[in-house]
């Protein structure tokens, strides 16, 4: 599974709303799942993937993410591209120089951009 960075904010969005239990509309599961326990392993979230079903899913989706909180670097993260027109300004700002939309990419944009720590 490839890394969506749009299901990424969608996800960083829902739990600074107090969201850590839902989907994310327009997305199934297992992607929801995969990009939750990816936010974790980053550490813009604390909390734990949970692998129930042996054998019916490739081994790194989890049934279920339970989390916990959002971390400082998370809240630092989601600063950066909250609004629309931020993200929209993030994505240009990257495109344009040629850099790939990724976490650390998104915190230097943001930086530089808005002021923000990264």
């Amino acid at each position: 599974m490839t890394r969506d960075m749009e299901l990424i904010r969608a996800i960083m969005l829902n739990v600074e709303k107090g969201d850590i239990y839902g989907g994310v509309e327009g997305y199934d599961d297992d992607p929801v799942n995969y990009h939750k326990a990816l936010l974790v392993e980053k550490g813009l979230i604390e909390g734990k993937p949970h692998y129930t079903s042996a054998g019916q899913k490739p081994s790194d989706i989890p049934d279920r993410v339970r989390i916990k909180k959002m971390t400082w670097e998370g809240h630092d993260f989601i600063d950066a591209i909250k609004s629309d027109t931020k993200w929209t300004k993030v994505k240009g700002f990257l495109a344009d120089a040629g850099k790939d939309l990724t976490i650390e990419t998104i915190k230097v944009a943001g930086k530089q951009l808005f002021g923000f720590a990264s």
